[in-house]
């Protein structure tokens, strides 16, 4: 189901159920029926179009030459780092300065893994961060994945992507170096 239709039904149901209950109390079942269907209506559609436009003009802010992929909510990159598999590691937890609120809450050198999340902010009720790292000899592949913590959010106005395209952006500058 698309984003747009999942955003009406979260929004139209509750809205709509609730202005029914409310109404059939003063207004008698019948009425209470037809307000109810008419404001979940209402407010699913209005709720889907405006959170939907907030989500795509966030997100082509971000990154505007990206493909359809870019407007989901959760998001993967994978790079090959030309260094050895430790000082990747390092870099992979140095680089999450860029990300605000961000914590590392798990890391295991050995199998080259590295969580962290970051804190509530107005886009999301937090994001899940994290690096797979494989042994490559003198290079490392490194899988990056940021994805909201809370699995019910339907829009997160591009902040994932912002997280990866940040980190990706602090190894491309670190590579130079």
């Amino acid at each position: 189901m698309n984003r747009a239709m999942k955003i009406f039904l979260a929004s139209a149901l509750p809205f709509g159920t609730i202005t029914a209950v409310l109404f059939s109390f003063t207004y008698g079942p019948r009425i209470g029926l037809i307000f109810g269907l008419a404001s979940g209506l209402f407010s699913g559609l209005v709720l889907s179009v405006i959170l939907g436009v907030l989500h795509i003009h966030a997100v082509k802010k971000v990154a505007p030459e990206l493909n359809a992929e870019a407007y989901g909510i959760s998001h993967v990159r994978n790079i090959k780092l030309q260094i050895p598999h430790d000082k990747a590691f390092d870099l992979c937890i140095s680089s999450l300065v860029r990300i605000k609120n961000c914590r590392v809450r798990e890391q295991d050198r050995s199998q080259g893994r590295i969580i962290a999340k970051t804190s509530v902010n107005w886009k999301t009720w937090g994001d899940t961060i994290t690096f797979e790292l494989e042994d490559a000899g003198e290079s490392a592949d490194v899988r990056i994945i940021s994805k909201p913590t809370n699995k019910t959010t339907l829009v997160d106005f591009g902040k994932n992507l912002e997280n990866i395209e940040k980190i990706t952006s602090y190894f491309r500058e670190r590579s130079i170096k």
